[in-house]
């Protein structure tokens, strides 16, 4: 685990972003925002100077991983997680120290719970610029964070706290994609990870999807919001009940 900055130096004002790197050891994942069944999410607990403020993490798209049989949503390829901070106004002269106390779970055929502090120490100047050294890291991670499926169509043809959970999608015109390659990851934890999401052909070129509700699903959600993933689509979805 590392801490890396985008950019060069801080300058009063104006965000930036930092991410935390996470390489695995061979055979090891680690956990998405919404591990599934099993699994920790990788949390950053900010320390931080008066006046910055951190943001969410952005979350790379997640992969289907396994803990000792059961299934889940994490990484196991590198991964940046980059969140954007927020500097105040008006800063010293000299050098900033941002920390943070990054908390994990890596797992293969056993799990390992992780905590380190971790930090970074940049300058504060008038002007910045990328860092050449992380910025291939960067480009990276924003090319990993998923995109809203615009062109797909998605009705949810159930009620809310509903079990299970019917999907309706109707994909574009041309799309070349295999229906029994379709998972959705359900980014708040109503879908389980650890049941068959079926597939099935709907009207007029649908698809449909059932997806059982996770026994701790958040109860009276409004909404069913995810990224949907297949051999030839990536991307977010979000749909009203």
């Amino acid at each position: 685990m590392a801490l890396i900055s985008e950019v060069s130096a801080i300058v009063p004002g104006e965000d930036f972003r930092v991410g935390l790197r996470i390489q695995h050891d061979e055979g090891f994942h680690t956990y998405w925002q919404n591990p599934g069944i099993v699994g920790i999410a990788t949390q950053l607990n900010w320390s931080l100077p008066a006046g910055f403020s951190a943001a969410p993490i952005q979350w790379p798209f997640p992969e289907k991983v396994d803990m000792a049989g059961h299934p889940a949503h994490g990484y196991h390829r590198e991964v940046l997680l980059t969140v954007t901070m927020t500097p105040p106004a008006t800063l010293p002269s000299g050098e900033i120290t941002l920390e943070a106390e990054a908390i994990w779970m890596a797992c293969a055929r056993t799990c390992h719970p992780g905590q380190q502090k971790v930090s970074l120490t940049l300058p504060v100047a008038s002007t910045s610029k990328p860092d050449p050294r992380t910025r291939p890291f960067f480009a990276r991670a924003d090319a990993e964070l998923p995109k809203a499926l615009a062109e797909w169509e998605a009705k949810l043809l159930t009620a809310p706290d509903a079990t299970p959970i019917q999907l309706q999608l109707t994909p574009p015109d041309g799309w070349g994609g295999s229906p029994d390659s379709l998972y959705f990851f359900s980014t708040d934890g109503q879908v389980s990870s650890d049941q068959e999401q079926a597939v099935a052909p709907g009207p007029n070129g649908s698809l449909l999807m059932t997806l059982q509700r996770s026994e701790f699903s958040p109860e009276g959600k409004t909404s069913l919001s995810g990224i949907l993933s297949s051999n030839s689509t990536l991307g977010t979805i979000s749909v009203r009940y």
